[in-house]
């Protein structure tokens, strides 16, 4: 598995990968904008052996903290690591900032109980309960990770 930097070349790849994954996946041109306009944002891709695009990873840095704001893998490659990589090829590129980056904080459905023990398992942990946080109704947990 190779991880790396996604380019606005990966856009497609990564919109395939958000309509697997989520019920209410990203539009391209959000996708485009992560990659190309966002300043804060940094997406991190993971290939395949054969180059295939299998997982990606987007966040934002902001002064202090970074938010993960999105995390897919295709459903053919999940339980293999995929995601656990991503994860930590991001807090390697967090120590690489030029400002510290102090903490990491995301927000995942209450019912999403695999992508929960993930982030338990990589040093997240729970902080509050977000009512009604998604389009749905579906609650959210705020999850912190100090850096």
């Amino acid at each position: 598995m190779v991880i790396r930097r996604a380019t606005k070349d990966d856009a497609i790849a990564i919109a395939n990968l958000e309509k697997e994954a989520f019920s209410d996946p990203w539009p391209l041109k959000q996708i485009i904008y992560e990659l190309e306009e966002n300043p804060c944002s940094r997406v991190l891709l993971s290939l395949s052996e054969e180059g295939e695009t299998v997982g990606y990873l987007d966040y934002m840095v902001t002064f202090d903290s970074s938010t993960i704001n999105r995390l897919a893998v295709a459903s053919s490659f999940r339980q293999q690591g995929v995601a656990t990589a991503l994860l930590i090829e991001m807090f390697e590129d967090l120590k690489k900032e030029e400002e510290p980056v102090s903490y990491s904080t995301l927000e995942v459905r209450l019912s999403n109980q695999k992508a929960r023990k993930l982030y338990e398992k990589v040093g997240y942990h729970f902080i509050v309960m977000k009512k009604k946080y998604y389009d749905d109704g579906e609650d959210a947990c705020y999850l912190v990770k100090e850096l």
